[in-house]
């Protein structure tokens, strides 16, 4: 009864070991990575002074791609906008969700959102005049615009 376990069995648990330990690995490295993406948006959305014409949104959308964000079917995302008219001041709060895939062998895929939020927005311009199709969302209950329709 000196080896209960064969040296076989114990191969095989500390390769299981192992490649659960690389996969959780990398999934945490894809996190950050989409994470690091959520943050560069938000202060491009910042410094910009919002999103207000078509032409800010695909600047956005070629931005999340030099980013590494993906093509812009596989990796959705949703940007929506809550305009504040407030006594002294107008402008917007803008709120980003971009979402991270993991696909494990064997197992359906798992998405996981991730959201961000800009500090009060105030451009020059009137917010309510712009030339996008903002659409109300009921699951956000904002303005919403994205490049997948059942994110909405």
């Amino acid at each position: 009864m000196r080896e209960a376990i064969g040296g076989t069995m114990l191969f095989w648990i500390v390769l299981t070991f192992v490649a659960i330990f690389i996969g959780f690995m990398a999934a945490v490295a894809q996190y950050a990575k989409i994470y690091r993406i959520k943050n560069a948006m938000i202060n491009y959305i910042e410094q910009g002074e919002g999103i207000s014409t078509t032409d800010h949104v695909t600047n956005f959308e070629n931005e999340l791609l030099s980013y590494g964000y993906g093509r812009v079917n596989a990796n959705p995302y949703v940007l929506c906008r809550d305009v504040f008219d407030g006594p002294t001041r107008d402008g917007s709060y803008y709120f980003l969700v971009l979402y991270v895939n993991f696909q494990l062998p064997y197992a359906p895929p798992i998405v996981l959102p991730i959201t961000g939020d800009t500090r009060l927005v105030e451009t020059g311009t009137r917010i309510n005049a712009s030339d996008i199709n903002w659409i109300e969302s009921p699951q956000y209950s904002k303005s919403c615009i994205s490049n997948s329709s059942n994110k909405l």
